[in-house]
């Protein structure tokens, strides 16, 4: 071995395995100024590592944006760039880069930050969803089981008897694994496509949580009998015992530990940060125990994290805390690091060719298996062919398991190239025809929409609210109030309780009902928002008829279950709260951006009427027409177009309560022409107006003209404090000389111009924006 000034390790082969020495003071590294070399030090040679794998990966996802793959194929493929196959043929990349005794230090954080993103996997999964899978889910995973390992071990009797295997327990284990469908692989998948919310979505999550809880229940049972038998053939229970002595130590001693450290947080804060570390010198001890005794790490933490209470408690603090560093920062480190084990010069052989058969034949019995029984079950076929493609796929627990059959030597470097490369090619093909084969949106977008209009002429009217926080329950029960309900024509009303999905793996869309105590227990049952519309239908005195419903999913695509819902209730319109709220002092209070992309969303793809309801009660003092007699102001802003008369008759339809005063100002652009201003439709609906003023004192009808944008802001602001709410539709004719200048201006164009103004200005009304959609 050299001395500190040259190489400081040295490699030899000892029994066919790869030796390394070098000197225990590889850290002590004083700098290029006191000649010494920076890749000789480990940390230099780590910090270089992650380095140039987030360059690769950075190049790789810009070079594949236009198939937009799943993220971890990206992260494999970044890997096997930098392994043997590509960048890892230079010698000069193998030694100074990559060098044998630092793989060691490498491997080990990348095993170190999966272990935590597995504990974090394991606390997004609630296990009281094995009890809402259904029938249909459980025959579909059996057969997607079941049918590959019998396609599998056909093709291996084939070309075992064709062409005769030296490793034949290889290629049982890889038949194995093609049977497996992992359920965090698919709700990672369908997260990351935008669909884990969708009715497939979550029928794929449904299957794959059957699939897998089959497939860990009898992977423990085998393995630890195996491993029994294999070290104490006279004794096997003791061993056993062992293992269910450590998890019975995980469940009953450090699962409690952890809650009731949880507990010493303040309601409704985040966990201190001596609380938090000490959740997570928990997680390690558990990581030594299951090490200790002949489990790995990853697995006792995946447990540790499946044992805990998820939601928005304990999970959401932990996770929020560990999943950049863990899931941004490491995971991709492992992902890389599984391909750089690749050696596509292992797969030219026809060896390969037999082996490639039999996973080919695996795959083959996946599809065949998923879509023949969803067929049966009555499945639209572009449907089961999309479900048949998912569960294909394959991600980070497939690549695990794997990395840990491989150091086994359960299977060869050949086979687990050939796994990684299929792998790759399956998932990512897959994704590329899911994305075109299913969008969410057709189901409810191809129904016929409901307006406030035809409901008004059916004399009913159905509403779907969406809530985000127990701040806007009293906006949202004024509202409903204000839109008059009575016993002769109730309003039936949906309350759509909005939660981002942090805590979870799997989405869930469901009624809340306050009888079912399991079920609302399970899904973190908001008791406060519940229990004020329940109050509220109970005041009503049957003018109101409240349903409640909780959505937990993703934010860019919570539209689904908003619009889903929507169609299935046949509601008429859809209200969903302003992403910006308001202190007493007139500031801004909160934006919430997920709101934001939720209504953006929303407007584009509803099948109803929608309405955006921008709330100032708290700085305008509005009055609460719950209160009392008091008289509530309204007015409506009319220029013309379809939004502007499906808000108008929604004003003429509050104007029947009792309390309500309204006021509809009609903006006349001046020496514009009318005939292509003013439509028949927009003609008939003042004419309903008239009809409706007539002899009606509590609704005025006032003509503005006005010559460009200056002169409609002008007659806004006159009407500032004369208020409780002002109703104006979202779109606008462009090129009308009403909103001439206004666009410029700007802020939120999702609201339309004049909405847009309303909302950001600094008026003191609540402000309603109404989009119309018309049947197609």
């Amino acid at each position: 071995m050299n001395n500190s000034k040259g190489l400081p390790r040295a490699r030899g082969t000892a029994l066919g395995e790869l030796m390394v020495c070098q000197y225990i003071h590889i850290n002590n590294f004083k700098g290029i100024w006191h000649g010494d070399y920076p890749l000789d030090s480990s940390i230099s040679i780590l910090l270089a590592e992650i380095i140039v794998i987030f360059i690769i990966f950075g190049v790789t996802f810009i070079l594949l944006r236009p198939i937009r793959p799943p993220k971890i194929i990206i992260q494999i493929v970044a890997g096997i760039i930098l392994g043997p196959t590509l960048l890892g043929q230079s010698k000069v990349v193998a030694a100074k880069l990559f060098p044998a005794g630092a793989k060691l230090v490498f491997l080990t954080l990348a095993e170190f930050g999966f272990m935590f993103h597995l504990f974090l996997l394991g606390l997004q999964i609630d296990i009281s969803l094995v009890k809402s899978i259904g029938r249909k889910a459980v025959v579909i995973a059996l057969t997607g089981t079941i049918i590959p390992m019998v396609f599998g071990v056909a093709a291996y009797k084939i070309v075992e008897h064709a062409i005769p295997s030296e490793h034949g327990v290889a290629l049982i284990v890889l038949i194995i694994i093609n049977a497996l469908t992992p359920f965090i692989d698919i709700t990672s998948l369908l997260n990351e496509m935008n669909i884990l919310n969708s009715e497939i979505g979550r029928f794929a999550s449904s299957i794959s949580l059957a699939s897998d809880a089959g497939s860990w229940l009898l992977s423990f049972i085998v393995r630890n009998i195996s491993t029994a038998l294999k070290y104490s053939p006279t004794e096997p229970l003791s061993f056993i015992a062992t293992v269910v002595g450590y998890y019975c130590i995980l469940i009953f001693l450090m699962r409690p530990l952890v809650i009731w450290i949880h507990s010493f947080a303040p309601k409704n804060r985040a966990n201190e940060e001596n609380h938090f570390i000490a959740i997570l010198c928990i997680v390690l001890v558990n990581g030594f125990l299951a090490e200790y005794i002949g489990e790995h790490a990853r697995l006792g933490a995946f447990v540790l994290g499946l044992s805990l209470p998820n939601g928005r408690t304990l999970g959401t603090t932990i996770i929020k805390k560990l999943e950049a560093i863990c899931t941004g920062l490491l995971l991709p480190i492992y992902c890389a690091a599984s391909g750089y084990r690749t050696q596509l010069s292992s797969i030219a052989n026809m060896s390969a060719v037999k082996t490639e058969l039999i996973i080919f034949a695996g795959y083959f019995g996946k599809f065949i298996g998923t879509i023949l029984p969803a067929i049966y079950f009555k499945i639209p076929f572009k449907e089961s062919l999309t479900l048949a493609l998912i569960m294909c796929c394959k991600g980070v627990m497939e690549i695990t398991i794997l990395g840990v059959w491989r150091d086994a030597q359960f299977i060869t470097i050949q086979t687990y190239t050939l796994l990684i490369f299929n792998m790759i090619m399956a998932t990512g093909l897959a994704t590329i025809f899911i994305r075109h084969l299913y969008d969410p949106s057709i189901r409810y977008m191809a129904n016929t929409r409901r307006t406030i209009t035809n409901s008004a002429q059916n004399s009913g009217l159905r509403m779907l609210v969406c809530i985000h926080s127990e701040e806007n329950v009293s906006s949202f029960t004024n509202l409903i109030e204000v839109s008059n309900p009575t016993k002769e024509k109730p309003i039936f009303v949906c309350v759509l309780q909005l939660v981002e999905i942090t805590g979870r793996a799997a989405s869930i869309l469901v009624k809340l009902d306050k009888k079912n105590n399991l079920l609302a227990s399970n899904l973190d049952y908001s008791g406060q928002i519940g229990n004020a519309f329940d109050h509220y239908e109970n005041y009503s005195e049957g003018s109101v008829k409240i349903q409640n419903f909780k959505a937990i999913a993703p934010c860019a695509s919570m539209h689904d279950d908003i619009c889903t819902l929507a169609v299935d209730q046949k509601t008429s319109v859809i209200i969903v709260p302003f992403h910006k709220t308001w202190a007493i002092d007139g500031t801004a209070e909160e934006n919430i951006p997920f709101l934001r992309t939720i209504n953006k969303n929303v407007l584009k793809k509803a099948p109803c009427s929608i309405g955006v309801l921008v709330d100032r009660g708290k700085i305008g003092g509005n009055l609460s027409i719950l209160t009392g007699n008091s008289s509530y102001s309204i007015a409506m802003l009319f220029i013309g177009g379809a939004d502007d008369r499906e808000a108008l008759v929604y004003s003429i339809r509050m104007a029947g309560h009792p309390n309500v005063n309204l006021t509809v100002v009609q903006l006349i652009a001046s020496g514009y022409n009318t005939s292509s201003y003013q439509n028949n439709p927009d003609k008939e609906a003042m004419d309903e107006l008239w009809a409706s003023i007539n002899g009606n004192q509590k609704i005025k009808h006032e003509e503005e003209s006005v010559r460009d944008g200056a002169d409609t802001t002008h007659v806004i602001q006159k009407m500032a404090n004369n208020f409780d709410l002002v109703i104006v539709g979202r779109y606008h004719e462009p090129h009308s000389p009403v909103t001439l200048g206004l666009i410029e201006w700007s802020e939120c164009p999702e609201l339309g111009v004049l909405g847009d103004m309303l909302a950001s200005s600094s008026f003191r009304f609540s402000v309603l924006v109404v989009q119309h959609n018309s049947p197609e």
